[in-house]
């Protein structure tokens, strides 16, 4: 895969490497301030490369479905697809799955993904009171039903271990991903505009 290639696609190598590099960094951070319990989660780094890779993929697929032409992907778009690639490709999992005691780890990738979207909006996650814990459950739980279908033959390419390049993908976003992207672009857009919580 050549970052002449990629330019076709408007992402090239270099710029996947950044964001990947900046989401590992969340996510590590996540792990070092005990947002996330590091004894009872793992950080998948290699899925930071592919998330990130299907990041722009869906990106391409929503901007041509719902973007004009020369128009600018918005944050709380940014946000709201890089919150479900990463729930998605889920890079984080608990070392016993079955076994979760606490929301930080059967919601580890969802929290990760919220709290870069919050960061990236320059948004803090306060729980001060219930009903604004009951509000950022309710995100998590958007974001958990998110499903990245649109993204279903990169990752069937993937999985039988071979991949092409980002540019011979001509993904058409499916239904399911529209409702999913605009449910959370509404309320990152609340958020943003600083809309207090109930």
């Amino acid at each position: 895969m050549t970052g002449a290639a990629l330019n076709a696609f408007y992402a090239s190598e270099r710029a996947i490497a950044e964001r990947a590099g900046l989401l590992s960094e969340v996510a590590r951070e996540l792990l070092d301030n005990g947002t996330l319990p590091a004894d009872r989660v793992v950080l998948r780094e290699p899925r930071i490369h592919m998330l990130t890779q299907g990041y722009f993929l869906l990106n391409k697929a929503y901007k041509d479905w719902r973007i004009p032409a020369g128009h600018a992907n918005e944050k709380v778009r940014i946000a709201a697809l890089k919150a479900i690639v990463i729930a998605r490709f889920q890079p984080f999992m608990p070392l016993d799955p079955a076994g979760a005691t606490d929301l930080a780890e059967a919601r580890c990738n969802e929290i990760f993904a919220l709290a870069y979207a919050l960061g990236m909006l320059g948004c803090k996650l306060t729980l001060d009171t219930p009903d604004k814990v009951d509000l950022w459950l309710r995100v998590l739980d958007i974001i958990a039903a998110s499903s990245a279908e649109t993204l279903g033959p990169f990752i069937a390419d993937i999985n039988r271990h071979k991949p092409r390049p980002l540019e011979d993908y001509a993904l058409t976003l499916h239904d399911h991903d529209k409702l999913a992207i605009n449910s959370l672009i509404s309320i990152f857009e609340l958020i943003s505009a600083g809309a207090p919580p109930p």
